[in-house]
């Protein structure tokens, strides 16, 4: 028996990529699953519930993509394996619908706070594989540049996004490194 609820999602997640937060439609979702409308509010009664529902897988799948970046225990390593996430422009595209939406809809900040959460605690575990005792400053600085990069990486598509991102966090994480005197 087919799961219409991740069928939904995954048809969200596709309109979302495709064409934003602004194109992010009932209907739109509705035709992309191939379902009537009355049959998508069945399981998602609102716009707002449908965003909550797809935020929610979103930011899963992006931990989940950062959670295999932790197995990682060099500083070389580390870089290549963060600008790997970094220059997915699929996700990209759908957490910035999502933080658009969230402006919007307080019932989305919750998750966003998760999502931040969850990666700055992941930055915390990294910096430890890699022998640098992680501050604060360190965990947001991390978060914040793969995100920036990210973000600059999607809209500017230069063919070498992937090996800028790498070497940036390699200096980086090198830096931290020898500020800790390590």
């Amino acid at each position: 028996m087919k799961d219409r609820r991740q069928d939904i999602i995954n048809a969200s997640l596709a309109v979302l990529r495709e064409s934003g937060y602004s194109g992010f439609t009932q209907p739109r979702v509705a035709a992309e699953v191939g379902l009537r409308q009355s049959h998508l509010t069945y399981y998602f009664p609102t716009r707002v519930d449908l965003l909550v529902g797809v935020a929610r897988v979103a930011i899963d799948r992006q931990l989940a993509a950062i959670d295999v970046v932790l197995e990682v225990s060099s500083v070389r390593g580390a870089a290549k394996a963060i600008a790997n996430v970094v220059v997915r422009h699929e996700n990209t595209r759908v957490i910035m619908a999502l933080v658009q939406a969230a402006d919007q809809e307080p019932a989305l900040r919750e998750l966003f706070r998760e999502l931040a959460d969850g990666i700055i605690l992941r930055a915390g575990k990294l910096l430890r594989n890699l022998n640098i005792e992680p501050t604060d400053e360190h965990c947001y600085q991390l978060h914040s540049m793969s995100v920036g990069m990210a973000v600059v990486d999607l809209a500017t598509a230069r063919k070498d996004g992937e090996r800028r991102a790498a070497r940036t966090l390699e200096t980086a994480l090198t830096l931290m490194t020898k500020g800790k005197g390590q």
